[in-house]
């Protein structure tokens, strides 16, 4: 059985690797947090008042409102599982939303 110390070691070990994955994932961000997060927010309250119609219809509004092109997230919303806006709120915000 391994000793305390080697339980620490490893411990931080796993907690250094975690972190290098997440700076790598948030280099690959195509825009800033602050911008997925207003995201985040336009979404929750614009579907809570309309509901999804399974499209990027309120996704692609927002982008254009910023002049941010949608090839350059849409994509990205969709390997965290943001297929329609619903997904990207539930999906996509629980990876990068606030925490």
């Amino acid at each position: 059985m391994a000793d305390e110390e080697e339980v620490q070691c490893r411990k931080e070990l796993r907690r250094a690797a975690e972190a290098r994955q997440r700076a790598a994932e948030e280099a690959g961000l195509p825009v800033a947090r602050q911008v997925l997060w207003a995201l985040f927010d336009h979404l929750d309250q614009s579907l809570a008042a309309a509901g999804c119609e399974h499209s990027m219809r309120l996704t692609q509004q927002f982008l254009a409102s910023r002049s941010i092109l949608p090839e350059s997230v849409i994509p990205w919303l969709g390997r965290y599982g943001g297929y329609c806006d619903c997904e990207v709120l539930d999906n996509v915000e629980e990876r990068w939303g606030r925490q």
